[in-house]
């Protein structure tokens, strides 16, 4: 019997995409052959592939991939594409960021944090990739940009007078939380807004609005540094995977209709 759960157990390990899973495999793989080994009449190297393969190997792989086994993602709060609802960061940029994470073996990281400090994260290579709403064309030293995966255009906004914010359903941060601050207090708003985050203004607040859809059509990207190439490519296909499947169709209407 253990010697037929061998070269499954054997399959396991090679075949996971998850790296940590495939390391337990190969430790449960060396604690099987440890126990064949035993029933064989060879205590002594029993011992010897419990102490090295099982122990041994499988703390030394844990410590490899404790780095190397994420994909850490910095990102600004855009809701809609990045937030974080009670706890949990969801949207459609994180969906489309797990399926390259799950492709890759790896798991995902997101930290949120303010939009002025997402790309200088990827770019000191705190974070493999940047997200949440950064459009397409700006100019960014030291990160290189992904395809387009979500099409959007600015708007010159101005508020009119009169009128009131709501109370969001949970609070925003940074630029967001700026902005409809700015409206509940009264203050004149006069900005220039991608799609995203005017529907999250104009739904928070019962204000009316001048809006202006500009020429200039953009769209959202992801970015990586520069020196990750491989990342970059990686995140390329497998776009154009979920684009030519019409799997992001679907996670563009599941988020943002």
């Amino acid at each position: 019997m253990l010697l037929a759960l061998l070269p499954i157990v054997a399959a396991f390990a090679l075949f996971h995409h998850r790296r940590l899973l495939a390391v337990l495999g190969m430790s449960v793989f060396s604690l099987l052959l440890a126990a064949v080994f035993l029933l064989a009449g060879a205590p002594d190297v029993a011992i010897t592939e419990a102490a090295i393969g099982a122990a041994l190997s499988t703390f030394v792989y844990i410590l490899a991939i404790r780095r190397t086994g994420r994909l850490v993602v910095a990102a600004c709060d855009v809701p809609g594409l990045v937030h974080e609802d009670h706890g949990v960061v969801a949207g459609l940029e994180v969906d489309l960021l797990k399926l390259l994470a799950r492709s890759a073996g790896l798991e995902l990281v997101v930290q949120l944090m303010p939009p002025e400090e997402v790309v200088a994260s990827v770019r000191r290579g705190d974070a493999d990739v940047g997200a949440g709403g950064l459009l397409a064309g700006e100019e960014r030293p030291g990160v290189a940009a992904g395809p387009v995966h979500l099409p959007t255009a600015r708007f010159a906004v101005r508020r009119r007078d009169g009128g009131d914010c709501s109370t969001p359903v949970r609070p925003f941060r940074g630029e967001m939380a700026n902005l409809i601050e700015s409206a509940r207090r009264g203050e004149a708003v006069a900005v220039e807004l991608d799609l995203a985050r005017l529907l999250v203004l104009t739904r928070t607040c019962n204000v009316e609005f001048d809006i202006t859809r500009e020429q200039d059509d953009s769209g959202y990207v992801f970015v990586v540094a520069q020196r990750r190439r491989d990342l970059l490519q990686r995140l390329t296909t497998e776009l154009d995977v979920l684009r030519r499947s019409g799997e992001l169709e679907y996670w563009i209407r599941r988020h943002l209709t």
